[in-house]
C-alpha cells in the first residue's frame, strides 16, 4: 500500500528548510511518516520549499518553486486571486492562502506522479483546504487527522475564520464519512459535544506514540565550559536580560546534574512558552517552593512574558529558560517531576516522553488526554486549576515514593511502533470502504 502523507511542514533538524517551525506537531508529523513508512510505501509532501530527500523508510517530495509554477493550472491562478478579495484577512495572510491554492496543482501533479493508495492529512485549515479539495477532484482517498482543537480552545490565538472553518470541516466530515482521527478521547469527545451534538461514527482515536532513544551523555562534550554554580548564574543572569539568549544546553546539563546532586529538586515543563502551554502558572507555583529548580524548554512564542516574570520576581535560581531542546533525551534523567500545565493541548507528548524515561508527571485532569494517559503509578492529576490545588497536588507528587521501573513500564503502552500499526489498520478499513 502507498501512503502519501501530506502535512504543513514538519521539524527535522537535519535539513535547514525542516528547521523553522520548532513545535510538537511538526516532529510528530515526521515520527508518523517514518515510522508507517517501516511498513508501507511512504512519501511526504509539505508546503515547504525543498528539493526533497529520499530518508531510509520513506521519501520527502521534492517542492521547488519551478514545480509551483509549472503545475499550477489557470483554475489555481483564479481560486488563488479570489482569495485577495476576503474580508476581514490580513494582508500577508492573503498572500498566504493565494499560495495554498495555486499550490493545488502542484499536489494534483504529484499525486498523478506517485500515484498513492491513500492521502493522508494532517491539520485542518486554510493551510490544507486545497489538499482535500484536490483529493475530492480527482477521486483519491483521503483521511484526516487533527492534532489539536483551535476552535474550542481560547487560549489557542487564531483567526475566526480559522476556527470557523475547523468547526465546518468535522460538521461535513460527520456528514459525508469522511474519515478523521484525533490524537486523544478527549478530542473526540469535545467535538461530538460541541460540533455535532451527537456520536461520531467516522472519528477514530489515534493515541500519539514515542521511540526509545538512545542516550548520549553530555560528561564529555568539549563545548561545556565546566562553569562553577555562581558562574553559570551570572552566565545566565545575562542571558534573561537579552530576547531569545539561553545558555549552552552543555552548560545547562552540568549546572542541573550538580544542582541535583546537592538535592534539590528538578522539575521540567516541555513546550513553546505561550499563552497555552500556561507557564506563568508554574512560575507562580514556583514562588511558593524552596528546593527546586523548574526548567522551561520551548521557544518563547510569548513577547518575553515569563522571561520578564523570572527576571521581576528574582526567580533566576528557581527558573531556567532552557529554549528548544532537540537533545531532550539526554536530560531527563536529571529530571524529577514532568510539571504539564497547558490549557488545552490534543495529547500532551512530554508525558509520554517522561514515561519513557521513568519520570512521573503532574497534570491537569481535563486535559484532553489525560483519560488516556493517565495511571497512578506514572501521574498524579490536578483536580482544580488554582494555584493553590496546584501547589498541594506538586508537594505530594515531590514526596511520593515513585517506582522509575513501573512509569518506564507503562511508556510501552504508548509505543510507536503500536500507533503506526494502528495507522495502518486504519488505512486498511479505509480501503475497503466504497469510494463516494
Amino acid at each position: 500500500m502507498k501512503v502519501m502523507i501530506i502535512a504543513p511542514y514538519i521539524y527535522d533538524e537535519n535539513l535547514i528548510e525542516f528547521t523553522k517551525n520548532k513545535t510538537g506537531f511538526g516532529i510528530m508529523v515526521r515520527n508518523i511518516a517514518k515510522s508507517v513508512g517501516e511498513l508501507e510505501d511512504v512519501v511526504l509532501l509539505t508546503r515547504v520549499i525543498t528539493r526533497g530527500k529520499k530518508e531510509k523508510n520513506f521519501k520527502i517530495l521534492s517542492h521547488t518553486w519551478r514545480e509551483f509554477f509549472s503545475n499550477a493550472k489557470l483554475k489555481d491562478w483564479i481560486r488563488g486571486l479570489s482569495t485577495l478579495f476576503s474580508k476581514g484577512v490580513t494582508l500577508k495572510d492573503r498572500a498566504r492562502h493565494v499560495f495554498y491554492e495555486v499550490d493545488g496543482g502542484y499536489l494534483r501533479h504529484q499525486i498523478q506522479l506517485e500515484k498513492p493508495d491513500i492521502v493522508h492529512i494532517h491539520g485542518i485549515g486554510t493551510i490544507t483546504l486545497s489538499y482535500i479539495r484536490i483529493c475530492e477532484e480527482m477521486k483519491v482517498r483521503y483521511a484526516v487527522t487533527l492534532h489539536g482543537l483551535i476552535g474550542l480552545n481560547e487560549s489557542v490565538s487564531a483567526p475566526a475564520y480559522e476556527k470557523r472553518i475547523e468547526r465546518e470541516f468535522l460538521i461535513k466530515a460527520e456528514k459525508n464519512n469522511i474519515p478523521t482521527s484525533v490524537i486523544s478521547s478527549g478530542m473526540r469527545v469535545r467535538i461530538e459535544k460541541n460540533y455535532l451534538l451527537k456520536k461520531a461514527n467516522n472519528i477514530t482515536v489515534i493515541l500519539n506514540g514515542v521511540r526509545a532513544c538512545r542516550v548520549n551523555r553530555f560528561n564529555n562534550i568539549k563545548e561545556a565550559a565546566n562553569l562553577t554554580e555562581e558562574m553559570f548564574q551570572e552566565y545566565y543572569s545575562k542571558c534573561l536580560k537579552q530576547k531569545d539568549l539561553y545558555p549552552k544546553l552543555c552548560d545547562i546539563y552540568d549546572y542541573l546534574k550538580s544542582t541535583k546532586e546537592k538535592g534539590k529538586k528538578i522539575l521540567f515543563f516541555v513546550g513553546n512558552i505561550s499563552k497555552n502551554k500556561n507557564q506563568t502558572q508554574a512560575i507562580e507555583i514556583v514562588k511558593k517552593f524552596d528546593n527546586i529548580l523548574l526548567v522551561l524548554w520551548g521557544r518563547e512564542l510569548d513577547n518575553g512574558e515569563v522571561r520578564n516574570k523570572i527576571l521581576k520576581y528574582g526567580l533566576q535560581r528557581n527558573v531556567i529558560l532552557g529554549g528548544f531542546n532537540d537533545q531532550m533525551s539526554n536530560f531527563w534523567e536529571l529530571c524529577d517531576i514532568n510539571l504539564f500545565l497547558s490549557l488545552n493541548d490534543g495529547f500532551g507528548l512530554p508525558i509520554v516522553e517522561g514515561y519513557m524515561h521513568g519520570v512521573p508527571c503532574v497534570t491537569f485532569s481535563d486535559l484532553d488526554a489525560t483519560q488516556d494517559l493517565y495511571c497512578p503509578e506514572a501521574m498524579l492529576r490536578i483536580e482544580d486549576r488554582s494555584i493553590e490545588v496546584s501547589t498541594n497536588t506538586l508537594k505530594l507528587a515531590l514526596n511520593k515514593n515513585w517506582n522509575s521501573e513501573e512509569i518506564t513500564e507503562v511508556s510501552k503502552l504508548f509505543s510507536i511502533d503500536i500507533m503506526s500499526q494502528k495507522y495502518v489498520n486504519w488505512y486498511k478499513d479505509i480501503m475497503m470502504q466504497p469510494k463516494s
